[in-house]
């Protein structure tokens, strides 16, 4: 398996041309997200990748950080997922978003994704929801005792929200954002709770 990749961005977009040196270039596919951060054509670039190996092709999928793989690839584990229809969810939501609707229960949100209906939205966080430690870089604790686990103080600010009718997966995805906008914060239930409505509102 191919880890990741050094190269010269060739050209940019969605199905990228890395060059990889020796006169070799190789065609990456990426997200649309990752492709909007992409470096420019000639500027150096590390690709995180995942080669999918089928009889009629070898396909090159890459990522600029481990979370957005891990999320890839764990999303091909539920039936009716595969590379395409996980990377067209990543080009429309992050992996740290889509882990929030996860561990939310938020099927409306998923099932707004490309490719996804309702009942393979359901399927996902029925089987996904708890498997979200295995994830770098999405928001999973990571550390003895504290796998898979919220803390309480995400539980206590999750409690507050949702009692004032915030959906879980909005919750916790303005939460995050607030924990992310400002680490510190997470240490107050309060704090953070009024942190994550200051998101909702600057996210429309």
């Amino acid at each position: 398996m191919i880890a990741f990749l050094d190269g010269i961005v060739v050209t940019g977009g969605t199905d990228a041309v890395v060059s990889v040196g020796g006169g070799i270039g190789l065609d990456v596919h990426l997200s649309a997200a990752a492709a909007a951060e992409l470096p420019a054509p000639g500027d150096p670039v590390r690709l995180w990748t995942h080669l999918v190996v089928r009889e009629d092709a070898w396909t090159l999928y890459g990522f600029l950080d481990l979370g957005e793989r891990a999320m890839f690839r764990l999303l091909q584990t539920v039936s009716g997922v595969g590379p395409k229809v996980a990377l067209g969810m990543l080009s429309k939501a992050g992996a740290s978003e889509i882990a929030a609707c996860l561990r939310g229960g938020d099927e409306a949100a998923l099932a707004r994704l490309p490719g996804i209906g309702k009942k393979t939205a359901a399927r996902l966080v029925v089987e996904l929801g708890n498997r979200l430690a295995e994830l770098p870089g999405t928001g999973a604790a990571s550390g003895a005792g504290a796998v898979g686990a919220r803390s309480q103080g995400a539980a206590a600010a999750l409690a507050v929200l949702g009692a004032m009718g915030l959906p879980p997966g909005q919750a916790e995805l303005a939460l995050q954002r607030a924990k992310q906008a400002d680490p510190a914060t997470a240490d107050d239930t309060e704090a953070w709770v009024r942190a994550a409505l200051r998101q909702l509102r600057s996210h429309g």
